[in-house]
This record gives C-alpha cells, structure tokens and sequence, in this order.
C-alpha cells in the first residue's frame, strides 16, 4: 500500500516542487552531492577540485545530510547545504549545473534549462544493477522509471558500462561522456606519490610498510564474522610471495566493525574520507563483489577476489558476467585465497587484466575530469549561442 502511495505521489511532488525555482538563475553555479549527502567523495569530489583550480569562476555547493561536519570546506570557498532541506531545493533548481553519482528520487524536480550529470559511483560492470537487478518491488521500479524521464547525462568507465548499466539497465538514450571515471584519473595518472607517506602517515605505519586493503561489499545477509580471514595467514602469504612487512586496512560499513569481537590484526579504515586514496596507497587489493577492483586495476597492483557467499549472491543479485572469467584470482575460502596469493604470476595478471580492459572497452584515459569540465564549459557556450546567435 505504502508503495503504490509513493508511487502516486512522486510525479505530483516533482511537478509542485518546481515551484521552488522562482529567483534568480545561476549560470556558473555547480551544486554536487555524493551517496545522496553522505559523503565528500568520489566522482563528484574531483570534478568539484577540477573545477575550482582550473574554473574558479564557477561558484561550487555541495549538498550534504550533516553540513556541519564539512564545515571545512568553507575555507576552500565552498558553500555547504543541508541535503533535502527546502532550501537545498531551491538552490538546485536556480543552479545550471547538478553533479552527482547516484541515480535522483522520482520526486526531484529538474528543469529544462539545467544540465543533469549523473557519475555513477562503479566502474567496469560486474553486479547488476537498475532494471537487471530484478529484487526491487513494483513500486520503486516504477518510480525509477520516472526519475529516468529527466534528460541526463551519463558519464561512463566503459563500453561494456555503456551497454549493459547505462542503455540496459538505466534505459538511457541521452547523452553519455566516454571518459572513464573522474575519481580515477589520479590512479590511471600514478601522479600523487604524497599518498603513498600519507595514508601511511595516517595510520601511524613505518613509511616502508606494505598495504594490504580489504574493502568488502556489505550485505545484510552475511553476518560481520563472515567477513574475516586468518590475518597472520594472510600476512604471511603476502611477505613470502611479496616481501616486506604487511598491515591490514579493512575499510567496511560502519555496523560490520561494531559487531567484531576478533579484529584485533585489522586496521579499521571505514572512516577514512576518500577510498581512492586508500587505493592510490595500497599494495594489493582484496575485496568481493566491488567495483573498487576495475578503480584499482588501473595501478596494476595485485587484486585478489575472496568470496565466501558467492553461490547465494550470484543468485539473489547476479552478475553481467561470469566472476570467473574476471582476471582477478577468486577465492571461496581462507585456504584458497591464501593458495591464490602464493601462487600469484605477475606476468599472466598483467596480460589478463590487459585483455580485460579490452574486453570491456576501457575508456579510463586520465583526462576524466578535463572532459567533464569541457561539457560544462560547452554547455554554457552553447546556450549563449542560441539566445545570441550573431
């Protein structure tokens, strides 16, 4: 009952919101929001700095559920707001420009005259998603259907992202930049060394000591424990294959690290602000179902896949692909993720994350934010055209 009344509502909503649009138009103003207001981070984060080294006459807000915990970003003359709040609204709809790396609620008003970019937040294209992900009720597919009738654009890491995410999945027709994620120009880039003695820095860990960082996707139906492995086995697989001194970051939700009793080897990293730093500063990768694995295969480093539900979760979510055709070493169990490690050959992974990107269509090029900037840059040009065209 209560889906089919928020289904009924959105469109009316949407239509009554739009009346926060009376004021005064900004034509050069950018508001972003990342994870729907949680975070300072991701796609949206680096078009935002992209924008403000390189276009500072382009006024920058971000959107975001607590504002006063980025208070900070005052200082880098960014203004915030509460995220949803009435007011947010209306700086949207008098706003050009709205970035950011979620899909919009059925009932969020766009304009004509704005330009609507969508991110995403995952590279590659691994887990279904949209309409491929079957497990939504009859209600919120529709309602996504309707927030889809807002004109976007689309900004994919991929071909395969293009087809399979953005046409099948999101039913979008518009206009996509084939640019590779923005987030990840810094990892195809290799061009922030000082990540490398920060994050270490962070964390209190000797500048030479060797990252392991295992991000996880969070599910509701794996209990926390389930996420752990034998950390001493672990670390020692990796000294003996690799060398150094390993640590373990374990960047998780928040509800996982509270439930554990036996972390103790593990470095909680859940609150660290920006995952591709983390990346950018990792020795090797393991995760399960996470689009982080594409983000960090642009560094070439070691990623291992440790998935010990997989059977449950390739049929309650599924794939576009087979896992076992992706180039990253898979495993079901401790024993096999350590055997995985051990064995691990540099050069066939090299080659097989090659064949990948090709595979895909990579379109991971290091200039992400440059054609993201260009577009906003175009689009305002091109109305100054149409209304003065001589």
């Amino acid at each position: 009952m209560f889906d089919t009344l928020q289904t009924f509502i959105a469109p009316r909503l949407r239509s009554f919101l739009k009346l926060l649009s009376i004021g005064h138009f900004h034509k050069k103003r950018i508001v972003f929001f990342s994870y729907f207001g949680a975070q300072y981070s991701c796609n949206p984060k680096y078009i935002s700095e992209y924008m403000q080294e390189r276009h500072p006459d382009f006024e920058i807000i971000w959107a975001f559920k607590s504002p006063q915990n980025f208070s900070y970003l005052h200082d880098k003359g960014i203004k915030t707001v509460k995220y949803l709040h009435p007011y947010f609204l209306h700086v949207c709809l008098t706003s050009k420009f709205i970035v950011t790396n979620s899909e919009i609620p059925a009932w969020f008003p766009i304009m004509k005259r704005q330009v609507y970019i969508n991110t995403w937040h995952g590279g590659g294209a691994y887990k279904r998603v949209g309409a491929a992900y079957q497990k939504e009720t009859p209600g919120k597919q529709i309602r996504a259907e309707i927030a889809r009738e807002v004109p976007c654009t689309y900004v994919s890491s991929s071909n395969a992202f293009t087809e399979l995410t953005i046409h099948q999945s999101f039913h979008h027709d518009g206009t996509i930049l084939s640019c590779g994620m923005p987030r990840n120009d810094m990892l195809f880039n290799n061009d922030h060394p000082e990540l490398h003695d920060k994050i270490r820095a962070y964390y209190h860990l000797p500048s030479e000591a060797k990252i392991l960082l295992y991000a996880p996707t969070y599910r509701e139906s794996k209990a926390a424990s389930d996420y752990l492995f034998d950390c001493k086995a672990i670390q020692s697989a990796l000294s003996e294959k690799f060398g150094g001194n390993w640590f373990i970051l374990f960047r998780t939700h928040y509800f996982v690290m509270n439930q554990l009793n036996n972390a103790a080897n593990y470095i909680d990293a859940s609150n660290y602000p920006d995952m591709q730093e983390l990346l950018y500063a990792a020795d090797v990768l393991i995760t399960d179902y996470s689009s982080s694995m594409w983000d960090f295969s642009l560094t070439r480093r070691p990623c291992f896949l440790y998935a010990t539900d997989l059977n449950y979760y390739d049929l309650d979510r599924g794939f576009y692909s087979d896992i076992h055709t992706w180039p990253y070493p898979l495993a079901e169990s401790n024993s096999a993720l350590i055997k995985n490690i051990k064995q691990f050959n540099n050069d066939q992974y090299q080659k097989n994350i090659q064949k990948h990107w090709d595979a895909l269509g990579s379109y991971e090029s290091g200039h992400a934010c440059e054609t993201v900037a260009n577009y906003i840059l175009t689009s305002n040009t091109r109305e100054e055209q149409m209304l003065f065209p001589f």
